[in-house]
């Protein structure tokens, strides 16, 4: 909030990429402004700390456009972090599957957030149910139309990826990355006798909604201000596996699960199917950046612990 305050006040305000000054990478550096500061100091109780310098590596950052996806009817999980960024002083503006195949995608956003339902299953062609036709709504719902599909949809999102674009995805929204064909694999199968991959059976594997631990890559900017573990919700997430290759195509994990059972709170059946399963990856595509994160980082803007894997995405 005291960020986003400076910003919209014209402060300059820069990112760390290393520890200095006894503060952490990613701690925010803050040229001028002293009476913005001051004020969004007592307003929400956060506390600079003076330094002689600026640190070598800091880098400017400014507010990302930011695009958060919806569709018609409305979207809980959506409805959730369209709360959390109203909260926490970020402009966003909502787009809705036709805008998306319309393309174009790279002049109006830096970011795409797809948090939970809306995008259509591994083996999919689309997503959603049947529509109104727009003579049986009102004309102002009529951009909220249209459906997400394998064909229109994702080849635009390629794109804006390649030119440079951001798009972190949350929870079931994770399916996008094997639309994508990025090189991941679901955790949670096991093989037939024809050797095939099949769901695991709820007999064997089911955890709803509980409180897991995972281990974090602090160092990547997504996870900056993260401890090296965190508590996360956890409800029937995606886990992935990453291909061996995974690494020579740019994709690299930045949050799993060790060889211990992480259940902290609820309950779990089947843990030995997650140990070390990768909870959230980062794939570089072109010139742009793609997040997955399978557990419930912004859970019904609850979580707050793991609000900052999202958070750190929405500045350039």
């Amino acid at each position: 909030m005291a960020v986003n305050d400076l910003l919209k006040a014209k402060v300059k305000v820069y990112r760390t990429a290393s520890a200095s000054n006894g503060l952490p990478a990613g701690s925010f550096y803050v040229s001028g402004g002293k009476d913005v500061l001051t004020k969004v100091a007592s307003d929400y109780g956060v506390y600079p700390e003076p330094v002689a310098s600026m640190p070598k590596d800091a880098k400017e950052i400014k507010p990302s456009r930011i695009a958060l996806y919806d569709y018609y009817g409305g979207s809980m999980p959506s409805g959730w972090v369209r709360w959390m960024l109203e909260q926490f002083h970020f402009d966003y503006s909502l787009v809705f599957p036709k805008e998306i195949n319309e393309g174009n995608l790279s002049e109006k956003y830096d970011v795409i957030l797809f948090i939970g339902p809306g995008i259509p299953g591994p083996t999919q062609a689309r997503a959603g149910r049947g529509l109104p036709k727009p003579e049986e709504i009102d004309a102002k719902y009529h951009h909220m139309l249209g459906y997400f599909t394998k064909n229109e949809s994702v080849p635009q999102l390629k794109k804006f990826l390649e030119q440079g674009g951001q798009v972190l995805t949350v929870g079931s929204a994770t399916d996008l990355a094997y639309h994508l064909g990025l090189p991941v694999n679901d955790a949670l199968v096991e093989q037939t006798d024809k050797g095939a991959s099949k769901a695991l059976s709820g007999e064997k594997y089911y955890i709803p909604g509980s409180v897991l631990e995972m281990y974090v890559d602090n160092k990547v900017p997504i996870n900056y201000g993260m401890d090296e573990k965190a508590y996360i919700m956890f409800n029937r997430s995606p886990v992935f596996m990453l291909s061996p290759n995974a690494a020579n195509l740019g994709v690299k994990p930045i949050a799993w699960f060790g060889e211990e059972e992480p259940l902290r709170s609820g309950w779990a059946w089947g843990q030995s199917y997650l140990k070390n399963g990768v909870t959230a990856f980062e794939a570089k595509i072109g010139k742009g950046k793609f997040y997955a994160f399978g557990p419930e980082i912004t859970f019904r803007a609850q979580s707050h612990g793991t609000f900052k894997m999202l958070f750190n995405g929405l500045y350039r």
